[in-house]
């Protein structure tokens, strides 16, 4: 059986007449292409103010097909039209011992997508935390999607971690995108 990207592709099946005669009867199923992409920011980033919207940066790409870092490489772009899900963890972490709000969100070709934020507390200096975000989108051929992030103060940051002598390294942010419908 291939592996991603190829395609499995089912073209027939065998019966039996006998133990000794059998028919094969093709019938090809093509399975539509589907295009995804995974990317992380490997780098840790804070705030540049307080309560300002920030696009969040990729600086690594796992894998891609049909979904590519664009210019600027806060933007995510699909070549292709259809329904997309994505998948977004985000690595916070406190860097003053107040608690404090981080503003997680995502924007679709420049404008925020309603009811798309979420928001985590961290409650001391040394909190650090994964929020996580799943958000099904829309997209024509050549859109963008950003993250954005924000916070009211600024003792926060999106923390990368570098690997152990037990634990590769963490990143700062993962976004995973999956095409679900053509």
């Amino acid at each position: 059986k291939p592996t991603a990207p190829n395609l499995v592709i089912p073209i027939g099946v065998v019966t039996v007449v006998s133990a000794s005669v059998g028919e094969i009867f093709v019938r090809p199923i093509l399975q539509q292409q589907e295009y995804y992409g995974a990317f992380a920011k490997t780098v840790s980033a804070t705030l540049p103010a307080t309560s300002t919207a920030t696009a969040i940066t990729f600086n690594t790409t796992t894998v891609s097909n049909g979904v590519s870092v664009g210019t600027p490489t806060s933007r995510i772009v699909v070549a292709h039209s259809g329904l997309y899900i994505f998948n977004a963890s985000f690595q916070i972490s406190a860097t003053s011992s107040s608690v404090k709000d981080v503003y997680l969100w995502f924007r679709k070709n420049g404008v925020d997508i309603p009811n798309s934020a979420v928001i985590h507390s961290l409650d001391s200096g040394t909190a650090k935390t994964v929020q996580s975000r799943s958000y099904t989108i829309s997209m024509n051929a050549n859109d963008y999607i950003e993250l954005y992030w924000a916070s009211p103060d600024s003792g926060v940051a999106l923390s990368a971690i570098a690997s152990t002598a037990f634990s590769p390294a963490s990143p700062a942010v993962v976004l995973n995108v999956t095409q679900i419908q053509q």
